[in-house]
């Protein structure tokens, strides 16, 4: 069973999203054997059973925090929650004040050094003054996490704090490679190597804690835990994960493209064959083999445009969290037809999947419902229409040209193949 990674968010593939869906559990499992065989012989609770039974005393803490909006207050109980939860994960909750080299100081509130006693990870805390989940990237240091009265002559940085990030921790003579963004709502796990493309992992402790979902409570403690990200020893766990995620897309990447050219070879032989016994079109004396190519590449560029769309419902091109698009509509819902096995010709020779594609493909180029649809009546917009995508009109979903591929209709096989 994939590993439920609710609540977890993957920003900008901090990994790569197949890799997370996929393969990430198989490499886990040592992690979690190691767990297990420690509860058993040691009688030592696994980090994630400490880190589900916090979930009382968190959601005690939001429930106070709704009612305070003294930020000196507010600061107080976030900190009666991280100075459980940081221990839960490996990390000593420490507030400190940490100098920058532009002589301001960072409140962090823990940290792991190296031997030598540079940083290799800073806690930052973030403190959401309004109480409204605010993306704690965007969120601003605030006066009452300064508490060293003997330091007069520093001062906190005053933009957000991912320009803080950014141009004052990263930017240090020896900056940390890691930093966790916490808040009372989120942990923000950041990795210096992947900063600039704005890689991340966000974890929606709401989300996780009440939930309370196994595999996301060992996904979320695994991935957050100082012995994956800094070990004393070794290369860490996140580092192997990492290696793994690069290896992976290299394989896919190999075996997509011997994939590609199957499906190519097999819609142009389709294709022909169509010609030459239900059109009886002549297939020599023309330049089929181009044009042919270049449209079995346009037709399998919309479907690996569909699966990727489909695939990150966050960027919200396709209406995913609809039941009437996903089931009825979309690539996903015709997954269990793939596994049918085709007995009988009729079976074979039947077009549904192919007038399927082709109502998505004209769905997501014209968007829906169509232009015309404003003119209806609202009480059949309402009564019939359950979901809506604007218009995606990229060059390789063109529909209005009479290509091959539009007029020719592909036996259920070819998809099946």
């Amino acid at each position: 069973m994939a590993i439920d990674l609710t609540g977890i968010t993957n920003e900008n593939e901090f990994y790569t999203h197949h890799y997370l869906s996929a393969i990430l559990e198989n490499d886990l499992k040592d992690v979690y054997k190691e767990w297990k065989r420690r509860e058993e012989e040691e009688n030592i609770s696994p980090p994630y059973a400490e880190l589900r039974s916090l979930a009382k005393d968190y959601f005690a803490v939001r429930n106070r925090l709704e009612r305070e909006r003294r930020p000196e207050a507010r600061l107080l109980r976030q900190r009666e929650f991280l100075a459980t939860l940081l221990p839960v994960l490996g990390y000593v909750f420490k507030p400190e004040l940490r100098e920058l080299d532009d002589n301001t100081l960072l409140p962090i509130i823990g940290e792991v050094t190296k031997p030598n006693g540079a940083p290799e990870l800073w806690i930052i805390e973030a403190l959401d003054l309004s109480g409204e989940n605010s993306d704690p990237l965007e969120l601003t240091l605030c006066s009452c996490q300064f508490t060293d009265a003997e330091e007069d002559n520093k001062t906190l940085p005053e933009t957000s704090l991912s320009d803080i990030i950014t141009r004052q921790v990263f930017g240090r003579t020896e900056p940390p490679r890691w930093v966790i963004l916490s808040s009372d709502a989120q942990l923000i796990l950041i990795d210096r190597s992947k900063w600039n493309e704005k890689r991340l992992l966000r974890f929606d402790l709401t989300e996780i804690l009440n939930r309370r979902e196994v595999s996301t409570l060992q996904a979320t403690a695994t991935l957050l835990h100082r012995q994956s990200i800094c070990p004393e020893e070794g290369l860490s766990l996140l580092d192997t994960l990492d290696e793994n995620s690069h290896k992976h897309a290299f394989a896919v990447s190999e075996d997509l493209k011997y994939a590609l050219r199957e499906a190519i070879e097999l819609l142009g032989n389709e294709a022909v064959w169509y010609l030459r016994e239900k059109i009886h079109e002549k297939v020599f004396g023309r330049d089929l083999a181009r044009q042919l190519t270049r449209e079995c590449l346009r037709y399998m560029y919309r479907l690996l445009f569909l699966f990727y769309i489909e695939a990150r419902p966050e960027l919200d091109y396709v209406p995913m969290k609809s039941d009437a698009f996903r089931l009825g509509y979309s690539l996903e819902s015709l997954r269990d037809l793939e596994l049918v096995k085709l007995t009988t010709e009729e079976s074979k020779t039947g077009t549904f999947m192919h007038e399927s594609l082709q109502l998505l493909f004209e769905m997501i180029y014209n968007g829906f419902p169509l232009e015309q649809a404003s003119n209806w009546p609202l009480t059949i917009i309402r009564s019939t229409i359950s979901f809506g995508c604007l218009p995606f009109a990229l060059t390789y979903l063109i529909l209005h040209a009479r290509l091959f591929l539009i007029v020719l209709r592909f036996a259920i096989k070819y998809y099946i193949a």
